[in-house]
């Protein structure tokens, strides 16, 4: 679970590289808002990514994973559509950056044995640690849509 926690702590710095344009450049972040095909800007995979990362921190904090947190974590995972709630990159990544932190510090506060305690997920049960690994999957799928996304705007503009 420790590689997890490293690959969630990293999340800020990769969104990052790509969303963070040339500094007071508005056109960047113009850019890293505009939607592509699938409704969502990068800013708006990154906000999804922030919002998967919070609702792990918080499912993991609260192990054994009783029925809310498990609930709210499978709800999180298979939404696809929510819009950010920020829109400012700087805003987006400060708060990708907080619940990355909050959540790996969760991660690594726990013995290795909690990670098998299991929950239900979109129907199926799992373990802690397969929940683990399905949200740092998904944050990872969701960077590569973010800079296919911003690579759609730039090419469109």
């Amino acid at each position: 679970m420790r590689d997890a926690a490293v690959a969630i702590r990293s999340l800020p710095r990769r969104f990052g590289e790509i969303m963070n344009g040339p500094a007071a450049d508005d056109a960047w972040d113009l850019l890293a808002r505009t939607a592509d095909s699938s409704g969502r800007s990068a800013a708006g995979w990154a906000a999804n990514t922030t919002a998967l990362v919070t609702a792990l921190g918080t499912a993991i904090a609260a192990l054994p994973l009783t029925a809310r947190p498990a609930a709210e974590l499978a709800k999180v995972v298979s939404a696809r559509s929510e819009p950010p709630r920020a829109t400012a990159i700087a805003t987006v990544l400060h708060e990708l950056s907080e619940a990355a932190g909050r959540a790996a510090t969760a991660i690594e506060g726990r013995q290795h044995s909690d990670f098998d305690r299991k929950c239900v997920v979109d129907g199926t049960e799992i373990t802690a640690a397969a929940l683990v690994t399905r949200v740092v999957e998904a944050a990872v799928a969701n960077l590569h849509h973010a800079e296919a996304a911003l690579d759609a705007a730039r090419a469109a503009h």
